[in-house]
């Protein structure tokens, strides 16, 4: 398994997920004050494991589609925006793509 990084469900690993440019996110920066922190802070979360395939490529799971957390969704594959309460889990796998936690 040369050059392949095993993960045990549970796990936590540090993964940077951002999906704009600097440009993008100074356009938000104006719209939204303070949102580049947020998205930073979703960025240098360590986050588990996905409980069923091990994938490291996970997401904090929030409710509610308001501007900012759009743009934050936008942004970041570590937060996954869902339209409404309850939350299926805590986490969502961006590789197998199930709920967990």
């Amino acid at each position: 398994m040369d050059g392949l990084v095993q993960y045990e469900a549970g796990e936590k690993e540090r993964i940077q997920m951002l999906k704009i440019d600097a440009e993008s996110m100074q356009k938000m920066e104006i719209q939204h004050r303070g949102i580049g922190r947020d998205i930073q802070q979703y960025e240098d979360a360590l986050l588990p494991a996905c409980r069923h395939c091990s994938s490291p490529d996970t997401a904090n799971v929030q409710s509610g589609m308001v501007g900012r957390n759009i743009y934050i969704s936008a942004a970041t594959t570590k937060f996954k925006l869902i339209p409404t309460l309850p939350k299926p889990g805590e986490y969502f796998c961006n590789s197998c793509e199930r709920f967990f936690g």
